[in-house]
């Protein structure tokens, strides 16, 4: 399964910490501007988990994420 093919929502493992996909989003960054990445919401202190657009096409087992 590819990164891109998960759903808003779905309950995924980081390296050992529950996140929940949240989709594709704008994410401000310093001296940078604004450009849009993957997001990961961790579920224990609700930190977010960035990947680029471009890691759609790798699978979750390349990136380290399982299905819960």
């Amino acid at each position: 399964m590819k990164l891109s093919d998960l759903k808003l929502g779905q309950k995924v493992s980081i390296n050992g910490t529950a996140s929940e996909y949240q989709g594709i989003r704008k994410v401000k960054i310093p001296n940078f501007g604004k450009v849009e990445k993957r997001v990961f919401r961790r579920d224990e202190n609700g930190e977010c988990i960035y990947y680029n657009i471009i890691d759609g096409t790798k699978t979750l087992k390349n990136l380290g994420i399982k299905l819960l």
